[in-house]
């Protein structure tokens, strides 16, 4: 390879342009993220039926497609959860299998299963998650003067469609706001006076109200498509709308009631700031995207919005990129300071700037190549890709030291560069490719990882990997061939430190000649004569002491063996964890007040926990405030934990470069909750994107599920795991997100007393 190398200049110097250019542009389009893709598909199923209450959707909706889906293959679990309306199930497959073939292996099931729900269910909505499918940021919405209705409105009509074309992005439906809607507003007075029911009023505006075509009519020559007005276009239109006649003058709307632009009843509010608002979620789609372009591509989309009002405020809170980006920086930084102290190192030692670049000359070519295979083979750059990279540095530089070092040792032997760098090159070969083995093969126990650790460190296992091997080819390769080309012979002017042969001939000038004629040495030959000399005195010192532990060696081990034993008395102090405890400037609390609890209600609270947390976050450091409460019946409530009017969660986001960290924050909110709303519960998150990466989206890092036939048995073991969890060490937090205590009314049909008065049950309930 060396020979080839040194015989092939032209051509090695092209690889080496071809691996600058292409690994630059890989570099440049790879995807920027915090973790490599974690490849463990999870398929969602949302499923409605508005006003079913949660035992009704469990029973006869996310039990029978429970039991459908065991049909697909590849499955590893499946989690449900049944509320007010809502039936999610969520489908996690085993490691590797293909996200698009289960969408699609769900998706058929469903279809077929879609017959066996009960009448009037909608059908499901399927959508593909993994674990890096989360929010990169929040897109706040609100305007002074604006109302709830109309800031739900722009949101969900004309920002979130313009934010859709956003590369990458996933834009759910808004949440907060009111639902505008027509109601109709009835006097029962009136309607007793005129003998009707809600349901006659319900049934005479639908069938006034219709999308139905009328089709074509042929006249003459021509075929005139017919243009019926049987759909209602104004509220003057819904309050004419004829219920009945009486003798000869029918009775409208208008005479028993009133209809309006008004708005659903609400059951989600957010709250920005303290102001009720409305935010919209951004998700990026899955781990092949790049979270900066995402969160940046929203920026630009809000600065160009079209077609809103004038008084529109929109922001981008809780930015997931800011973290991604200063996970970066500050591993490139980390790398910059650790290729120039190496740099440095080798120029001490060496005492050669040409030797220096030579051998940096790795870094750069070992990192690019290592770029290349990761853009084709369809990898991010990320924290792992970056961390092996930086651990991989030292290495790099190694296997490059090493050959170099051997050419610089046959020059000293008087041979002319090309010839050393030719024989230092391929002396060196089998060494340095055995140190490049053994440190490959380090990792390869990664391969025998699972779950979300197997993603993880098979990323920084394949950087180092890939690295190792690119410096490998570039030590044997363009350090021999920079040597043969620009390195000088030991009789050169140029000094370095493992150049120093004395060559003595009979007629040289006697020392006092020399010393006149000599040119002064530089700085820099001073500097290496001195280290030289400091480093021999070292090395005879290591000498000595090697001869000691030689000498004794019975007591050299058993010292050795004393300190291990004695380092292994500090184990107990060190904490463990899967993964660094992270800085995310922001933390969330859910919480639940007593079931059963109004949404204005839980508001009310929320307003107190908002409050108390203003109490406590230095307000230099407080950032904003936003909070969710209750949940609605449709596609929105996959992407929140809430699951009731009396649910909700408090995020709150600190300003950069706070005082004191997130963690440190929560322990006081969580205390003062404590003493002041006990009644509360809650349970307190980072927040963060690594936490909810490595929790695989889950709120908590330690789940325990308890699964039985008796949902009340089920409930009261997991009460008592949850009273013997909280008494454990270190245990901040316990927390039980199903409720069996909702209060309720329950509806007792008399049907023979219906069927005498001539209703059916299905209309009792109709008009409940």
């Amino acid at each position: 390879m060396t020979r080839f190398a040194i015989r092939n200049p032209y051509f090695v110097i092209v690889v080496c342009l071809f691996v600058a250019v292409i690994g630059t542009s890989s570099l440049v389009r790879t995807p920027v993220d915090l973790f490599p893709s974690i490849n463990i598909p999870v398929v969602a199923v949302a499923t409605f039926y508005p006003g079913m209450r949660p035992e009704q959707i469990e029973s006869n909706i996310t039990t029978r497609f429970e039991r459908f889906f065991t049909l697909g293959s590849g499955i590893d679990r499946m989690e449900s959860r049944s509320l007010p309306g809502v039936s999610i199930i969520k489908i996690y497959f085993q490691p590797g299998t293909d996200p698009d073939a289960a969408v699609m292996t769900i998706s058929n099931l469903a279809m077929a299963n879609l017959r066996r729900l009960p009448p009037g269910t909608m059908p499901p909505i399927l959508l593909k998650f993994d674990a890096s499918s989360l929010p990169v940021c929040l897109v706040t919405v609100k305007g002074e003067g604006l109302s709830e209705t109309a800031l739900r409105d722009t949101a969900y009509y004309s920002i979130r469609n313009q934010m859709a074309r956003i590369p990458g992005a996933s834009v759910p439906q808004p949440f907060g706001g009111k639902v505008r809607q027509i109601m109709i507003y009835l006097d029962p007075l009136k309607l007793e006076a005129h003998q009707l029911s809600p349901m006659d009023v319900v049934r005479a505006v639908n069938d006034s109200n219709l999308i139905l075509p009328a089709g074509s009519v042929k006249i003459g020559p021509l075929d005139y498509g017919i243009k019926a007005n049987s759909q209602l276009s104004t509220i003057e239109e819904i309050g004419e709308t004829p219920l009945r006649t009486v003798g000869a003058a029918p009775v409208r709307v208008k005479e028993i009631g009133e209809a309006k632009d008004a708005e659903q009843i609400q059951y989600n509010v957010v709250r920005v700031d303290g102001q009720n608002s409305v935010y919209v979620p951004v998700l990026k789609q899955g781990g092949d995207t790049n979270t900066i372009a995402v969160v940046d591509g929203t920026q630009e989309a809000l600065a160009k919005l079209t077609g809103v009002p004038d008084e529109l405020e929109t922001d981008v809170v809780f930015d997931q990129s800011l973290f991604v980006k200063r996970a970066i920086e500050t591993l490139l930084h980390e790398g910059i300071l650790g290729v120039f102290l190496t740099s440095l190192m080798i120029l001490i030692f060496l005492g050669s700037l040409r030797a220096t670049v030579a051998v940096c000359l790795s870094i750069p070519l070992s990192a690019l190549a290592t770029f290349i295979v990761l853009y084709f083979g369809g990898n991010s750059v990320n924290t792992m890709i970056l961390g092996g990279l930086a651990l991989a540095f030292s290495r790099l530089i190694d296997n490059s030291v090493v050959v170099i070092e051997n050419i610089f040792r046959h020059l000293e032997l008087g041979e002319s560069p090309e010839v050393a760098a030719e024989k230092g090159g391929r002396e060196m070969a089998l060494p340095v490719l055995a140190a490049t083995l053994t440190t490959a093969v380090v990792f390869f126990p990664v391969t025998l990882l699972y779950g979300v650790s197997k993603f993880l460190f098979s990323a920084l296992a394949l950087s180092v990997v890939i690295s190792l091997f690119a410096s490998y080819v570039v030590a044997l390769t363009v350090v021999p061939l920079f040597c043969a080309k620009l390195l000088k012979g030991h009789h050169s002017d140029e000094p370095h430190a493992l150049g120093n042969a004395v060559v003595e001939t009979d007629d040289r000038p006697d020392e006092a000649e020399q010393a006149e004629t000599a040119p002064r040495p530089s700085l820099g030959t001073r500097f290496n004569a001195w280290f030289s000399g400091q480093f021999d005195a070292f090395l005879h010192t290591y000498e000595r002491l090697l001869h000691v532990a030689l000498d004794w060696p019975a007591r050299t081990v058993a010292g050795l063996t004393a300190v291990f034993v004695a380092s292994l008395l500090i184990y107990p102090l060190l904490g463990v964890a899967f993964f660094p405890r992270t800085e995310a400037g922001q933390f969330v609390i859910n919480l639940k007040a007593p079931s059963g609890t109004r949404l204005e209600v839980t508001q009310e609270e929320v307003k107190r926990v908002e409050d108390l947390i203003r109490e406590v976050v230095v307000p230099d450091d407080l950032g904003i405030i936003v909070s969710n409460i209750g949940i609605t019946q449709d596609i929105s409530a996959i992407y929140t934990s809430n699951s009731a009017p009396h649910t909700a969660f408090v995020q709150v986001g600190l300003k950069e470069g706070a005082t004191i960290g997130s963690y440190d924050y929560m322990n006081r909110v969580r205390q003062r909750l404590r003493d002041e709303l006990p009644h509360l519960t809650t349970y307190f998150q980072s927040g963060g994107m690594v936490d909810a990466v490595l929790n695989m989206g889950l709120p908590a890092p330690i789940n325990v599920q308890v699964s039985g036939s008796n949902l009340e048995k089920d409930y009261e073991v997991a009460t008592r795991l949850a009273a013997e969890i909280r008494k454990l060490e270190g245990v901040s937090d316990v927390y039980i997100p199903q409720d069996l205590d909702a209060p309720s009314l329950e509806l007792d049909v008399d049907r023979d007393r219906a069927s005498q008065l001539g209703i059916s049950t299905r209309e009792v309930v109709s008009n409940v």
